[in-house]
């Protein structure tokens, strides 16, 4: 039996740690999805790609015309739909399952990083499992209407790393009047 591999966690969340309302992000912000896309698609080794797991919620608030995420392997974990494997699509049933099979060959060898991109369940079940090596957060200084949230993380046990290796550059933007900076934490 292959070692479980770790994974990163990124994560959008206001300022009470809302990630979500309605099945949907309650935020339209350009700059933090162009972020997400960014960094779950960045690979050091160009003959490797990323995965990215999911729970169904997340996969179904994906608009049609962009399902699969591209340029990355889309891991879906899902109790109601069938497991089923594809080249850049995969339905499992079971979370550990799920790391098992990324764990093993060919995926080993084939994706570089697992990106978790949640929602609240995927995310609290890779940290109750203590699976997790880095979150990138984006922190979004205002209060939203969220219904779903991740309380249970508590930023002052982890370390805040350099998101970037200049130092003097600031992860605080600016879009439509909302503050938010791209954070990185060493679980």
């Amino acid at each position: 039996m292959n070692p479980v591999r770790k994974m990163k966690i990124i994560v959008a969340m206001d300022v009470d740690a809302g990630i979500g309302k309605n099945g949907n992000l309650p935020w339209a912000l350009k700059k933090d999805m162009k972020f997400f896309a960014d960094t779950t698609k960045h690979v050091m080794d160009s003959t490797k790609r990323n995965a990215i797991v999911m729970g169904r919620k997340c996969w179904e608030s994906i608009p049609e015309k962009r399902k699969p995420l591209p340029g990355r392997l889309n891991v879906v974990l899902s109790r109601s739909q069938p497991e089923k494997i594809e080249d850049n699509l995969i339905f499992v049933n079971d979370f550990d399952k799920m790391m098992n099979l990324l764990s093993s060959e060919p995926y080993k060898s084939q994706i570089e990083t697992i990106w978790n991109i949640g929602g609240a369940e995927i995310y609290q079940m890779a940290l109750d499992k203590e699976l997790v090596n880095e979150m990138y957060v984006t922190h979004i200084y205002k209060k939203y209407d969220t219904d779903v949230s991740l309380s249970t993380i508590d930023f002052s046990k982890y370390e805040r790393l350099k998101l970037q290796d200049d130092e003097n550059t600031s992860n605080v933007v600016e879009e439509n009047g909302v503050r938010f900076e791209f954070c990185r934490w060493k679980v």
